[in-house]
């Protein structure tokens, strides 16, 4: 019963709630970024394959390095927002969680895009957070597959994310601000490619 409750509760939120997307095809993204070198590597690969993928940056990233997030928008990529300094919404204000999301918003508009897509830091959500996220017109999107590429090693994260242990809209999690993510991606992509898999974007 619990489950099924669960179920129907995700069904109802899944228009502003994700942990998974259409069936027919997976979602790649990237935390943290972005990266003075990796997140523009990582693009050119992805173009290789034909891929897309969202990219999760931090706002001060963002401050950091426009001209990538510039050449990310310009590459047909999704740009979502990470939190401007990656601090759990669990170790924020109610006045610093507005604060947060508008500054996203801010800068944003720095770059004539619009943000709309969120990842919490760490997964952690509070009620009034999401409320606000929902009320504020921000889509939340988790995970459902974590590559670990953080954790393990080059050929266990291969093994994380292969074509055989996936399912049906799985939603892919990576860091761009790892090179260990760079090295194993063509490798990746290219399975994906020989089994029919295709990545999407989020809309």
């Amino acid at each position: 019963m619990k489950e099924i409750l669960k179920t129907f509760i995700f069904f109802i939120l899944s228009p502003v709630f994700k942990r998974s997307g259409n069936k027919k095809f997976i979602y790649i993204t990237f935390d943290d970024g972005p990266h003075p070198d990796n997140t523009l590597k990582i693009i050119s690969i992805l173009e290789q394959y034909d891929s897309k993928a969202t990219f999760f940056m931090t706002g001060q990233e963002m401050e950091k390095y426009p001209e990538i997030v510039n050449q990310v928008i310009k590459s047909g990529n999704n740009v979502g927002y990470h939190s401007y300094s990656h601090k759990s919404m669990k170790k924020q204000s109610i006045k610093d969680i507005v604060s947060d999301l508008s500054k996203g918003r801010e800068i944003a508009t720095k770059f004539n895009y619009r943000l709309f897509l969120y990842r919490p830091p760490y997964g952690d959500l509070t009620l009034f957070g999401f409320v606000w996220l929902i009320f504020s017109g921000w889509k939340v999107i988790m995970w459902s597959k974590d590559s670990r590429d953080s954790f393990d090693n080059i050929e266990q994260v291969k093994v994380n994310v292969s074509s055989e242990n996936l399912n049906k809209g799985e939603i892919l999690l990576f860091h761009d601000d790892y090179s260990l993510t760079v090295n194993l991606l063509a490798d990746v992509l290219s399975e994906y490619k020989e089994n029919g898999i295709k990545s999407a974007l989020f809309f």
